[in-house]
C-alpha cells in the first residue's frame, strides 16, 4: 500500500480546496477550551491514596454563517443501519466523551460534542441539535451530555426561555458510579440512559433581581423541579429549592438495546430508594470591594431523601472542597443516584467562605459543617463503600496564582475532623483559552 505523509496530505487538500476557500473556512472558527494537570494526595483514618488527573477540553465552532453555526472536529462516526431489537437509547455513549472498548470510568479520548445550530436574529431564538453538553441547573455542563435538541429564546432582554428534549443522555456520576452501579447486574454503569429527558426553563435577570424556574421529566423514572431567587449585588441573598419525585415503578432504560432494569425498592447496598427528595439552600454574600468576597449559607433537605440532581453539586450554593468530592463517582453530595437517593436520609450543611485578591494572588478559606442522617460514604470502609450518618467539619485554606493571562496555579489543603478524619493536599496548573 502506498503511504502518504501528513504534510503531503495537507498540501493535496489545500490544492484541491483552493487557498482562498481554506483561508475563509479557518478565518471565522471560534476556539474555546481548557486544560489542567492536577495532583491529589489524601491521608487520614477515613481517606487515603494519591493520583494525577489530566484533562484537555477543546470546543470548536464555525461562528454565524447565514444563521447557521456548526461545532465539532475530527472525523467521527457512530452507529449503523438498525435491525430489529436496536434502539437509539445508546447514542450518547457515556458522559464526558465517546468511549472506546477497554476504556473505563472517567478516562476518555474522543469527540465530546457534535452539533448544528440555527438562529433567528429577529426573534432572538436559536435551536441546537446533536450531541450537546447538558448545561442545566441540575447537571454539569463540563461532563454531562445528551443527544437531542435544545431551543432558547429571549422574547425580551431580561428573560431567557429554554425548551429541550434528549433521546439519550449520560450524567458523569451515573456512568462512573453511585448506588446503582453494581446493582441490577451492573446495569447502572451502562454508558447511556435511554429514559428520555425533557426540560423547560425560564431565567430572568434584572439589575438587582434574578430568578430561575425549571421543570424536568425523566421518562419512566422521575419528575424534577428547580427554582432560584436572588436579590442584591454588593450585598445579596440567594435561595434555591429543588424537588425530585421518583415513580413508584421507576425503570432504567440502559444501553442501545431493549435492555432495562426495574429499580424496585432496593439499591446495591440493600437499602430502600427514596421516592421523594427535596433540597434547599440559603446564602448571604457581600462583595464590598473588588478584592474581597464573603459568603455564609445553609443547606437543608426535606422529603425522604436529598438526591435531587444529575450531578453531585450541580449549581447549588455550597462551600468546602472535600466533603462532596471524596469519591470519584460523586456518591456524596446531591446526585440522584448517590447517598441522598437512599430512603429516609437528610442532610444539613452550614458554611462560611471568603476570598481576598492581592495583586495576582487570590487567597481563600472555606469552613463547613455537615450533619444529619446523611449516609455519608468514606473510602476506607468495607470494600471502599462504608457509609453511615456522620457529623464532621471541614476547614480548607486555598490559593490561586494568576501566573499569566488564562494560566493559573492553584492549591488547597483540606482538614476534616469530627466523626470523619481526613486530609487532602490538592495542586493544579491550568490554562483556559
Amino acid at each position: 500500500m502506498k503511504k502518504i505523509s501528513l504534510i503531503a496530505a495537507i498540501a493535496l487538500a489545500s490544492s484541491s480546496l483552493g487557498a482562498a476557500s481554506l483561508e475563509e473556512a479557518i478565518k471565522g472558527v471560534q476556539v474555546d477550551g481548557s486544560a489542567f494537570i492536577r495532583h491529589i494526595s489524601n491521608t487520614g483514618a477515613d481517606d487515603g491514596g494519591s493520583d494525577y488527573i489530566m484533562r484537555l477540553v477543546l470546543d470548536l465552532s464555525t461562528g454565524n454563517k447565514s444563521g447557521f453555526n456548526f461545532g465539532g472536529g475530527l472525523f467521527y462516526h457512530y452507529g449503523g443501519t438498525p435491525t430489529f431489537g436496536t434502539r437509539s437509547d445508546g447514542a450518547v455513549d457515556g458522559s464526558r466523551s465517546s468511549r472506546s472498548a477497554g476504556i473505563s470510568g472517567g478516562n476518555v479520548f474522543g469527540v465530546s460534542t457534535l452539533w448544528a445550530q440555527y438562529g433567528w436574529e429577529a426573534a432572538n431564538t436559536t435551536i441546537t441539535g446533536g450531541k450537546l453538553k447538558l448545561a442545566t441547573p441540575i447537571s454539569s455542563a463540563t461532563t454531562d451530555r445528551g443527544v437531542g435538541a435544545l431551543a432558547t429564546s429571549n422574547p425580551v432582554d431580561e428573560i431567557t426561555i429554554a425548551l429541550g428534549w434528549f433521546d439519550s443522555w449520560s450524567a458523569d456520576n451515573q456512568y462512573i458510579g453511585g448506588i446503582w452501579t453494581s446493582g441490577n447486574n451492573g446495569l447502572g454503569a451502562s454508558a447511556s440512559m435511554g429514559n428520555n429527558l425533557s426540560l423547560i426553563g425560564v431565567n430572568g435577570n434584572y439589575d438587582n433581581f434574578a430568578f430561575k424556574a425549571w421543570y424536568f421529566n425523566i421518562g419512566n423514572m422521575a419528575n424534577s423541579l428547580f427554582g432560584e431567587f436572588n436579590i442584591g449585588k454588593e450585598y445579596s441573598f440567594t435561595a434555591q429549592v429543588a424537588y425530585t419525585d421518583v415513580y413508584n415503578s421507576a425503570t432504567l432504560a440502559l444501553g442501545g438495546g431493549l435492555l432495562g432494569a426495574n429499580l424496585g425498592t432496593n439499591d446495591v447496598v440493600g437499602k430502600e430508594i427514596s421516592s421523594s427528595r427535596g433540597l434547599y439552600t440559603l446564602q448571604v454574600a457581600t462583595k464590598p470591594t473588588d478584592w474581597l468576597l464573603a459568603r455564609a449559607g445553609f443547606v437543608g433537605s426535606f422529603g425522604s431523601g436529598y438526591g435531587v440532581a444529575l450531578n453531585n453539586t450541580a449549581s447549588f450554593n455550597i462551600a468546602g472542597k472535600w466533603w462532596y468530592d471524596n469519591f470519584g463517582n460523586g456518591r456524596n453530595g446531591f446526585s440522584w443516584n448517590g447517598q441522598g437517593g437512599i430512603e429516609n436520609t437528610h442532610i444539613n450543611l452550614w458554611y462560611l467562605a471568603g476570598k481576598a485578591s492581592v495583586s495576582i494572588v487570590d487567597i481563600g478559606l472555606d469552613i463547613a459543617g455537615i450533619s444529619g442522617k446523611n449516609q455519608f460514604a468514606i473510602s476506607q470502609g468495607n470494600n471502599g463503600q462504608s457509609e453511615s450518618d456522620k457529623t464532621f467539619y471541614e476547614i480548607t485554606p486555598s490559593v490561586d496564582i494568576n501566573i499569566a493571562k488564562g494560566a493559573k496555579l492553584s492549591a488547597y489543603y483540606a482538614m476534616v475532623f469530627g466523626q470523619v478524619d481526613a486530609q487532602r493536599f490538592w495542586a493544579q496548573v491550568s490554562y483556559k483559552f
